[in-house]
């Protein structure tokens, strides 16, 4: 395993939260109505976490000797809150999947420090998971 294998995948991680940011914010202001305002503020609250995510991400990516990149993960963009909540609930447990396979990469590398960040925002990203499905449960 080398250091540039981690350092791209690292670069995966961050394209995907700067594309989360974006796509909360962007969801965020889509959302109307009663229903809505619970997911309107939610977002805006998981948005913020997202930039420390990416923050942790681009000073990591730089201590390794990388390039930390700016360009955001692509995302679809539903035309309703259920549709919103589905690609949320997917894309968040896609995080979750890369952050654990990331963190056993730093592990082989002798990182722990890194290890035990990622895993720690593979659990955050699970627990947003988690707050997903039970809005989308209550539609």
């Amino acid at each position: 395993m080398s250091k540039e294998t981690l350092i791209k995948g690292l670069n995966e991680d961050l394209a995907a939260e700067l594309g989360t940011v974006i796509r909360y914010t962007y969801q965020a202001a889509k959302c109307y109505g009663l229903v809505a305002a619970e997911l309107r503020e939610l977002l805006a609250e998981e948005a913020k976490d997202e930039i420390g995510h990416a923050a942790y991400l681009m000073d990591v990516i730089q201590d390794l000797g990388g390039e930390p990149t700016t360009t955001p993960k692509a995302f679809d963009k539903p035309a309703d809150i259920k549709g919103m909540l589905e690609l949320d609930v997917k894309m968040e447990a896609e995080d979750v999947v890369n952050y654990l396979a990331h963190a056993k990469l730093a592990e082989e590398l002798n990182l722990p420090d890194i290890k035990m960040k990622l895993e720690e925002m593979a659990a955050d990203e699970a627990g947003h998971g988690r707050e997903l499905r039970r809005l989308l449960k209550g539609l």
